[in-house]
Order: structure tokens, then sequence, then C-alpha cells
């Protein structure tokens, strides 16, 4: 059973705790610095590299957050009171995405301005996608984040992932997996969304596809949860 009242109790120690994390807020902050800098040296930004930088703050910043914050907790033991608590792992999971929420969700936000992407992405839809496309990267970073004792450990694991699923389309260009599975990835679904907003077209479709794509990572988080627990 979901605990609305640990879950909020969970969402502000961790809002407080990522404003003293250096890694995490490296991270926010770069996408919009690289952004900001590109708009000042070129008048015009190619549609790839604002899919990239897109792309990048919602995969590496949301894998990462999640990951690093339960690190960290580990390494600190504070998760021993969590389990001491009895919080769920739905409880926990519902936390940490609710926080790599608002915090990715208001970089790509600053990207939106940034970048300038007015004319070419309405706003509701345009975060209701980078939303969709966080949770199961985030949902995946949450699992590398229990499997690790420490935040070291965690960023070193996390980052090269993230980095494959960022770049693996540019890796894989042809063959049975390229043509048959990697469109179905949520990475993929993301730039067909971005067309389906850029061209007036119904979202649902990419959105579906994603929906399936985080329910895999979040049945396999809530396992491994429910085995090992929070400290395992």
């Amino acid at each position: 059973m979901i605990s609305i009242r640990k879950i909020e109790a969970l969402f502000v120690k961790d809002m407080k705790s990522v404003f003293y994390n250096l890694f995490i807020i490296v991270g926010l902050l770069l996408m919009p610095a690289i952004a900001f800098v590109n708009i000042q040296v070129n008048d015009y930004i190619d549609k790839g590299i604002i899919h990239m930088l897109l792309q990048m703050n919602i995969l590496f910043n949301a894998a990462t957050i999640i990951c690093v914050m339960i690190a960290e907790e580990k390494e600190k033991q504070t998760l021993n009171v969590l389990s001491a608590a009895t919080v769920s792992g739905l409880d926990f999971l519902i936390s940490k995405l609710a926080v790599t929420i608002v915090l990715v969700s208001a970089v790509n936000i600053i990207l939106y301005y940034i970048l300038g992407l007015q004319d070419m992405f309405e706003m509701r839809p345009f975060i209701l996608l980078t939303i969709a496309v966080l949770m199961p990267a985030a949902t995946i970073g949450g699992i590398v984040g229990i499997a690790c004792k420490t935040q070291s450990a965690a960023s070193a694991a996390v980052s090269p992932l993230a980095l494959v699923f960022i770049f693996l389309p540019a890796i894989i260009t042809d063959g049975f997996f390229a043509e048959n599975i990697m469109g179905f990835l949520f990475t993929e679904q993301f730039y067909y969304g971005l067309q389906a907003i850029y061209t007036g077209e119904s979202l649902l479709p990419p959105l579906r596809i994603i929906g399936m794509n985080f329910l895999i990572p979040f049945i396999i988080f809530c396992l491994y949860y429910k085995k090992k627990g929070l400290t395992g």
C-alpha cells in the first residue's frame, strides 16, 4: 500500500540532500551551460544538437540523480532507518522519481527557453514527453543505485550506461537489433515524440511504447527491493 505521508517525508528529505550534492548540481547545470554557449557562438542550432542536448539532460540526469541519491543513502547508512520505518519499495521509488521529475523537468524548461523552442514545440506536450521518457531512465538508474554500495561506484556505473543509451543509435545503424528492436526503445521514442509535437500529430503512440519501457525496469526494481531490501 502506498503511504502518501512517507512519500512526502522522503521527497522533502531528498530535495534538501540534492542541493548538497556537487555531482548532481554540476550535472543539472551542464546542459543549460552548453546550450547557452552554443547560442552565443552560433546564430542557428541544428535540430540534431537540440535533440542531443534534451536527450542528454533527460537520460543522463534522470538516471544519475536517482542512482547517486540511493547510493549516497547507502553510503551514509540512512537506508537502515528507512528499512526500520517499513518504507515500501513503491514509496521509495515514487519519492525518488518525484524528485527526479521536478529537477530534470525544470532543467528542460530552461533549455526550452534558452534554445528558443517555443516555435517548434508546445510547452505542455513537451513537458509530458519529458516526464514520460525520464521515468524508465530514472528507474534503471534506481536499479543501479541499489546494486552499488558507494556514490563513486554508482556514478562510475550509471554514467557509461546512460551514454550507451544516448549514443546507441549512432553505434548500431544496421542489423536485426537496429531494424526490429531499437525503434521500440524509449530513447528512440523520445525522438518520435518530438517529431509528433512538431508536426501536430498525436503523442499517444510514443507514450504507449515509453510506458511499456517503464513497466519492465519498474517490475525489476520492485522485485529487487523485495528480495534484497534497501541495504541489500
